[in-house]
């Protein structure tokens, strides 16, 4: 009788045993966000799948860079997470990250605004900022001073009716320009709003400075501008 009663403890044993084994191997298969490097790390992967495909014949991109493959940092929470695959989606203001899961699938994931600080995309840095009306949006930012030229881009899905009927295409990226003073941003569209967004007293030596570089703000490249605000940053009393 003890026998019997050993015997069936075994057996209920070993079918626990087998249960609990492939509970966790259903758990560990259903979970794709590995990361040789990160692992399975939840504040990088807290983000959900990326599901924006837009029609094959749609003509350009979502994406402000072409190439996939650009590599870049984030920072969540104050820890920084470095050498990934990053792209902006700027039509949606989604920052995207692919990586290749445990199975040799490639993944793409949007990252959580909830934790987003900033980012560092193809040599560009990037950061997120909550407007008046608590909506969070993504901005370049050029300067590592008190002041800083701030960019917002977007971009628009516009119907292309000249090439074929019901055609889309993405527009270019479309940017919204703004000082950053005194942590207002201060929007500006060409060389006299830009210098008007300072103090009076500073607003010659300003237009000196562009004036004598040549400089149209509107058009000006970030090394440019990344000058300029720096010029800026040295005329203290701003």
């Amino acid at each position: 009788m003890l026998a019997r009663r050993m015997i069936s403890i075994s057996r209920l044993l070993l079918l626990l045993s087998l249960v609990l084994v492939s509970y966790i191997s259903i758990a560990q298969s259903s979970n794709s966000k590995y990361d040789p490097i990160y692992g399975l790390n939840p504040i990088l992967y807290n983000g959900r799948a990326y599901e924006f495909f837009p029609k094959s014949e749609t003509g350009g991109t979502q994406y402000l860079l072409i190439d996939f493959d650009t590599r870049g940092s984030i920072k969540l929470r104050g820890v920084t997470y470095s050498n990934l695959n990053l792209n902006y989606d700027v039509f949606n203001q989604q920052l995207i990250l692919k990586y290749i899961d445990e199975i040799g699938s490639t993944q793409l994931i949007e990252i959580s605004f909830a934790w987003l600080e900033s980012f560092i995309m193809d040599g560009r840095s990037y950061v997120i900022l909550t407007d008046a009306n608590s909506t969070k949006r993504i901005y370049q930012v050029l300067g590592a001073n008190m002041l800083k030229v701030m960019y917002y881009q977007s971009k628009e899905l516009k119907n292309d009716n000249i090439k074929s009927p019901g055609t889309q295409n993405f527009t270019d990226v479309q940017k919204e320009r703004y000082v950053l003073i005194n942590n207002v941003l201060i929007s500006y569209k060409n060389n006299k709003s830009f210098i008007k967004g300072f103090s009076p007293d500073k607003q010659d030596l300003i237009k000196t400075y562009i004036h004598k570089h040549k400089i149209n703000v509107r058009k000006a490249g970030d090394y440019v501008m990344t000058d300029l605000i720096n010029y800026c940053n040295t005329i203290s009393g701003l």
